[in-house]
């Protein structure tokens, strides 16, 4: 006979549950990355990494629910409390720096610091490259290299 593939299912009481979600908001709160959350809920109450990520939204939920802030007005409070920072003469240069990313991140600017115009093709097979001697090797992988550098240009 096969044994089951997954764990039996835990459920947790309403009492839990609630519980369980104020815990979350409150990590939330602390800034705890999510794995750190998942980590700490899966280890307390024996869930699922899914379980605990619907936890973890519905949390999230209550709490804008609880600001009564839309979106919108949310992303706008936070980039003048960012722009402050900027500002402010007493600011460090490590705050003013982060605040400048998290700008950048809430206007979408954030972009991939590098991209590739064109691939790379290399029309050989691993039989072929594995053939190669060491200098046939090199030489490739410098024209290679030198595709790649004038592409990023």
């Amino acid at each position: 006979m096969t044994e089951p593939t997954q764990k039996p299912k835990r459920n947790i009481s309403k009492e839990q549950q609630i519980q369980l979600v104020r815990l979350i908001k409150k990590m939330l709160g602390m800034a705890k990355y999510t794995s750190e959350i998942k980590k700490a809920v899966q280890q307390k109450y024996g869930l699922s990494t899914r379980s605990v990520q619907r936890y973890i939204t519905r949390a999230r939920r209550e709490m804008v629910k609880h600001t009564k802030i839309s979106i919108e007005d949310h992303v706008a409070e936070a980039y003048y409390f960012y722009r402050g920072i900027l500002t402010d003469e007493n600011s460090t240069q490590r705050d003013r720096l982060r605040a400048r990313e998290r700008i950048d991140k809430l206007l979408g600017l954030d972009s991939p610091t590098r991209t590739h115009k064109k691939e790379l093709h290399l029309d050989l097979t691993p039989a072929q490259i594995q053939a190669m001697s060491d200098e046939e090797l090199e030489k490739t992988y410098q024209l290679l290299c030198n595709e790649a550098s004038t592409d990023s240009r």
